[in-house]
């Protein structure tokens, strides 16, 4: 896993043009088992907000805004749905670690979220 090492990040995609670069008008051959991978992440971050397609105005709610990891890698939850949807580009390197991971998530302590969760929060200094 991370053993101290930063997080890979994808899929964190800020506006509708941020989408439209990565997205593709026909399916991956993989996509089916990297949306899996995609959704069996372990969330890390939770949020009880909710995320709106960024293309599609007129689409419902996406899903809740939450970040998820296998360890090595972490997303948005909703990248699956725009991996499906659009079919966005994921990198290389993300589908070699999938790939090596017979495309699923590898299991993670409570110590190793932990871990990643500190790495991700902002360090404050409270009196």
């Amino acid at each position: 896993m991370t053993g101290g090492a930063p997080l890979k990040k994808v899929g964190f995609y800020g506006t509708a043009e941020d989408v439209s670069a990565a997205a593709r008008s026909a399916a991956h051959p993989w996509e089916p088992l990297a949306a899996r991978y995609l959704e069996q992440g372990k969330a890390v971050v939770v949020s009880p907000g909710w995320v709106d397609d960024l293309l599609d105005g007129q689409a419902r709610i996406i899903g809740q805004a939450s970040i998820l990891t296998d360890g090595t890698w972490i997303w948005p939850s909703h990248l699956a749905y725009y991996l499906r949807t659009y079919h966005v580009v994921l990198p290389e390197a993300l589908l070699t670690h999938m790939i090596s991971c017979d495309w699923g998530v590898p299991e993670i302590d409570d110590a190793e979220l932990d871990a990643i969760s500190e790495q991700l929060m902002p360090q404050y200094d409270v009196p």
